[in-house]
Formats: structure tokens, C-alpha cells, sequence
């Protein structure tokens, strides 16, 4: 399915402009193609262009207005060409996309100004308008009946990287949402023996304690006859996924051993080293998958899920992996059903978190690329919206578009989780589980999403089309989405996003005046990867460090940038620790919550609450 819109320039695109375009995914097309966006000159004869965006260039000089135009509201006024100042969105009333996104703020050439009563997405400022609370429209952006309508009295065509930036954010903010149902669709055409084997595992589980026994011996009888239900269907579906039949096979003997054995402790050793989903990594190949374990963020339960699966794999992802990010553990997938233990905010499917009676070394690793993406879509328009935020076109295209947000999501952890055991490490991997203080474990999160931040930085420059998505998705669902979600006990995550926010905020880069949300997009990847260099001479210098000078180290990054809580240990320096014992007391001495939400989080978290809660479960 095509992803990206498609556009038809009527008037001669500079090779600068044509370029840009593309690298960001667009695809030029004739006339006769259907295409999603045209652009056309002001003087075009346009007889009421109906489907496809329209975006009108001034190409010449403007002489007036066409009658087309002025039904859609719009009125052009020819201006004396002049390069001025043009002001981004002014405060008060709801903010219309950011037209200007990725602009350098330099003086624009504008040659007409324009009337319209739909509202001017961007006005120019200074000598229209000395305060420059209000000044004269020269982009104006229309939505009706008839379809989107972008109108530019600046002469983009010759306003070199600003002029393809903008004209880039008139066109994805101009071509109509691609509809993508095939997800519903998918899951609505389930077969019946899915249905049984649900709801069989889902009564099943009711019956398990916390290890996954079944300590009532008067459950034992309902019991065997869920597992013979569920062994029944499991053979049913079977056939429909041949290249897990070695699997399939153990688990119901495995399930026949957990009967025969008394419904102790599960043991499913032997059906978890037959199951491979990392060796067929195809694009909506379907897997079935039914094992006692625990949900992480979920439950700490080890009680038997049932989950009905495919691959998401799409080419960009597949062609990156052979080529520039090796990660043959990785396996993104999409939910097509599940039982009560993924029926919250879990998105990952992880080897090690299944019941067995020994370790075996871990080959594969699954995340819900459809979970991670939903939420992310539904907090971050809500937190746009609180906070007025002006969103670039291209970035409210992928909140409008499930299929494409999760192909960004998939590049994300694409590279994010192979950084864990990449790159200047300390000599203890933080992927080993020990007991710290969560803020190393905020360092090393944040480490691997700002290393997959900086590869995406590159690949926009290389053409990767989902590359400025990924730059989107990584800053928007850290400073939106994790700080006010889960508790605020030790917290990781959600530290990593307040650190970056701050660091942001701290470099002018974010601005938060007049209760409105502004971000300087042309600044953003430099300041970011700024702060992974941080991180990563924190990680290098650590190699030669003991762990408390380390632990002390990290600490003093952080609370840097981000306030300590006032009655912390921590924060008054080595003196006030305990460095003459074990490291345990330096963990013991980091309160539950070191770091405190900002003012700004607290008024936002309030706000928030709700719609982040509505995302347990949800899967588009």
C-alpha cells in the first residue's frame, strides 16, 4: 500500500525542490495518474479540482484572482515583490498546521498577500504590523467540501532549502488521508477455533496462581477439560501455520506433562526452544502462540496467554536490517488477538518471561510495533492539543495513519534495540539484571532511542522517506507520552523523557510561552544528538571509573538538567552518601521518586490522565 502521496507539478519544479520531495518519500506523477496533490500557478484555469489537494505557486507575477479560487474564499491581492519577515502562528485560538516547520526563519520574498474567510495559516510580521500581533496573509490554507487547498503569495520557487521545506509541508498537509482497514479487517476474519482457544486459556488462567500452578486440587477436573479444549483448538489452527508446526506439537505435550504432573509449576522449556519467529521475518506471516509467562508492564503472573500474531515486516525495514542495522533478533509484530495478560499496556513478547525450568540463551525478541504506535498516535494528538501545539504537515500525517506510524515504529526499535550491546559500554551491561538506580537505566533507554534518533538524522540525508517520522515519533512520545505514564516509582522511562524535554527547553529549542507549545524543527537534530553526545562521553569515561563514581557521574548529568527532589541525599552531594559501604546503600538512598514531574507535567499529566489510560489494550 502507498504510504507517501503522490503530486503533480504543473508548473517547473527547481531540481533543489524535485529532490526534496522525494527524499521525504513523495512521488511525482503525471496528470493523467490520479495524483493526491497538483500545483498549479496563480493564473491557472482550474474549473473546481475536486479530489486532489491543490496548491497554488505564484510563478509570475499575480494579476488577480481566478474566479475558482475566489469560490473557495480565497481573494489574491498582487504585492510589489519584497523579502520580509514571515511570523509563525500567533497566540490565541486552536493552532493549524506549522506550514513553516523545518524553516530557517529567515526574511521570505512574498508577491501577493491574501483575503480569506477561512483564516490565514501564516501571516507575515514586521512592516505589516509594527507589534506583529496581526499582519498580512501570504499562506493560507483552506479546508471544505471540495477538498485541501494551500495558497502561497511567497514565491517558494525561489526561496531555495526554505522554499522546498515549506513547499514540502504545503503538499502533506494538502494530498486526503490514505485509509488503511486492513488491520480490522484482518481481525474480524479469525477463525472459530481462535475464538475457543481464548476463551478456554482466558477461563484457564482464572484458575492459576501467581507461578502458574493450580494449587486447588478441586479446580484440577475444570482444568484438565480447559486444556483439552485448548489442546483441541491449538490442533485445529495448526495446519493454518505450518512453519510452526514443530512448536505447536511440544506445546500440547507440554500442556499434556503440566496435567500429568499435577498442575504444579509450568515447565515449557521444550516448546519454547522449538519456537523461531526471528528465522522467517516475512511481512504478515502468522504466528500462534500460547504459553505461561508474565506480561511486562502487565502483570508479574506467570499464567498461560494465548496470542494470535503476524509479522510486521515491511521492505524499508528489511532492506536497512541486511544493509545498515544487523539485528537478527528483532521481530516487530502486530496483534490479531489475545488473552487478559496483553489486554493492558504490554506491547512485547520477550522469550525470557515464559515459565521454564532453566534459562536457555535467548535468540528472539517480539514488540507490538501496532500497540506502541496506537498509544503513541492517541496521547500525542491529545498532548498537541492541549498544548496548542502547531504540528509540521508530515507529522499529523502520521498520527492520521496507523499503517504508516507503525513502519516508523519498527524503524525505531529497528535500532534502538540492537544500541543495548553496542556502542563504549561500562564494564557492567546494563541490560543484566541488577539492582541500580533507576536513573542508569533512564541513561541507557534514552542512549538507545537518541542513537536510533541520530540514524535517523543520517538516513533523511540518504533519502529514507520514514526518516523524519522516526526524528517525530522518538521526540513526541518521549516528551509527550512517557514522563505521565505508569507510576512515579522509579519511573525510567519516564525520566528519559523529562530529561529530554528539559534539555530542549533548557536550548531554546522547545518554547513554552503564552500556554503554547512551540519547537524550532531546523534546531531539534542538532540538539539532540548534543545530548546523546552527552550520554554516550558519560558511557566512555564510566569504563575507567568505579561504579559509585559512575553512579555519581550519571547522576550529576541528570540533575543537571532536571530538578532533584529537594529532600534528596543524592542531590547534596558525595559527603551526604554512604560511599564507605556496599552499593546498595547508594541504591537504597534514591527516593521512589528522585526526579519529580515539572510544573508543566503535573498541569499536563492532569489533562492526560484519561486518554493515557484509555490506551491499555488498545491496538490501532
Amino acid at each position: 500500500m502507498r504510504l507517501f502521496p503522490t503530486v503533480h507539478a504543473a508548473v517547473p519544479l527547481p531540481d533543489a525542490h524535485r529532490d526534496h520531495l522525494q527524499r521525504h518519500g513523495l512521488v511525482l506523477v503525471g496528470a493523467d495518474e490520479r495524483p493526491d496533490v497538483v500545483l498549479v500557478a496563480a493564473d491557472a484555469r482550474v474549473a473546481r479540482p475536486g479530489a486532489p489537494g491543490v496548491i497554488v505557486v505564484p510563478a509570475g507575477p499575480v494579476s488577480g484572482t481566478p474566479d475558482w479560487l475566489r469560490d473557495r474564499g480565497v481573494e489574491m491581492r498582487a504585492a510589489a515583490p519584497s523579502t520580509i519577515a514571515v511570523g509563525r502562528p500567533l497566540p490565541g485560538g486552536a493552532p493549524g498546521p506549522d506550514l513553516l516547520a523545518w524553516t530557517s526563519g529567515d526574511p521570505l520574498r512574498v508577491v501577493a498577500t491574501l483575503g480569506t474567510e477561512h483564516g490565514a495559516a501564516v501571516r507575515v510580521s514586521g512592516p505589516f504590523d509594527a507589534d506583529g500581533a496581526r499582519g498580512a496573509a501570504v499562506v493560507a490554507a483552506v479546508d471544505d467540501a471540495e477538498g485541501r487547498l494551500v495558497v502561497l503569495g511567497i514565491d517558494v520557487l525561489a526561496a531555495g532549502e526554505d522554499g522546498a521545506a515549506l513547499l514540502l509541508n504545503a503538499v502533506s498537509w494538502a494530498a486526503p488521508p490514505l485509509a488503511d482497514d486492513a488491520s480490522r479487517s484482518a481481525r474480524a476474519a479469525l477463525p472459530a477455533a481462535w475464538t475457543i482457544l481464548r476463551d478456554a486459556v482466558q477461563e484457564l488462567r482464572t484458575l492459576q496462581a501467581h507461578d502458574g500452578s493450580v494449587p486447588d486440587e478441586v479446580e484440577h477436573a475444570r482444568a484438565s477439560e480447559l486444556v483439552a479444549t485448548a489442546s483441541a483448538a491449538i490442533a485445529t489452527l495448526a495446519p493454518g501455520f505450518p512453519h510452526d508446526e514443530d512448536y505447536l506439537v511440544a506445546v500440547t505435550k507440554d500442556l499434556a506433562r503440566w496435567v500429568d504432573g499435577g498442575f504444579g509449576v509450568p515447565d515449557f522449556l521444550d516448546s519454547l526452544l522449538l519456537f523461531h519467529p526471528e528465522r522467517a521475518r516475512v511481512d504478515g506471516l502468522r504466528h500462534l502462540v500460547v504459553l505461561p509467562m508474565y506480561t511486562q508492564n502487565g502483570s508479574t503472573d506467570r499464567r498461560f496467554e494465548a496470542v494470535l500474531l503476524e509479522v510486521r515486516w515491511p521492505e524499508v525495514a528489511a532492506r536497512l536490517e541486511a544493509e545498515r542495522f544487523s539485528n537478527s533478533l528483532f521481530v516487530p509484530v502486530r496483534f490479531l488477538g489475545f488473552t487478559g495478560g496483553y489486554d493492558t499496556h504490554s506491547a512485547v513478547l520477550f522469550p525470557e518471561t515464559v515459565a521454564v525450568r532453566e534459562l536457555p540463551a535467548f535468540t528472539w525478541g517480539a514488540i507490538f510495533a501496532d500497540r506502541e504506535t496506537a498509544r503513541f498516535r492517541r496521547v500525542v494528538r491529545a498532548a498537541a492539543d492541549t498544548t496548542r501545539l502547531a504540528l509540521p504537515p508530515d507529522a499529523a500525517r502520521m498520527l492520521a495513519d496507523q499503517r504508516l506510524a507503525e513502519e516508523v515504529f519498527v524503524l525505531w526499535d529497528l535500532v534502538h534495540d540492537r544500541t543495548h550491546m553496542r556502542g563504549d559500554l561500562p564494564f557492567d551491561p546494563f541490560m543484566i539484571k541488577q539492582r541500580m538506580p533507576y536513573f542508569l537505566y533512564s541513561l541507557e533507554e534514552l542512549r538507545c532511542d537518541l542513537t536510533a534518533f541520530r540514524a535517523a538524522v543520517e538516513l533523511e540525508r540518504d533519502g529514507v522517506p520514514h526518516a523524519r517520522l522516526v526524528q517525530y515519533a522518538i521526540v513526541f512520545d518521549r516528551i509527550f507520552r512517557f514522563p505521565i505514564s505508569g507510576t512515579r516509582v522509579r519511573n525510567y522511562d519516564g525520566l528519559g523523557g523529562q530529561l529530554l524535554f528539559a534539555w530542549l527547553h533548557q536550548h531554546h529549542v522547545v518554547d513554552w510561552t503564552d500556554s503554547r507549545l512551540r519547537i524550532d524543527w531546523l534546531r531539534v537534530p542538532g540538539a539532540v544528538v548534543a545530548l546523546a553526545e552527552q550520554i554516550e562521553q558519560l558511557y566512555w569515561r564510566s569504563i575507567d571509573r568505579p561504579k559509585p563514581a559512575h553512579w555519581l557521574a550519571a547522576y550529576a548529568l541528570v540533575s543537571g538538567t532536571v530538578s532533584p527532589h529537594p529532600a534528596s541525599v543524592w542531590a547534596q552531594g558525595p559527603e551526604a552518601l554512604p560511599l564507605d559501604g556496599p552499593p546498595k546503600g547508594l541504591t537504597d538512598a534514591v527516593l521512589d521518586d528522585e526526579f519529580p514531574l515539572s510544573m508543566f507535567y503535573e498541569a499536563l499529566g492532569r489533562k492526560l490522565a484519561d486518554v493515557v489510560a484509555s490506551t491499555s489494550g488498545i491496538t490501532d
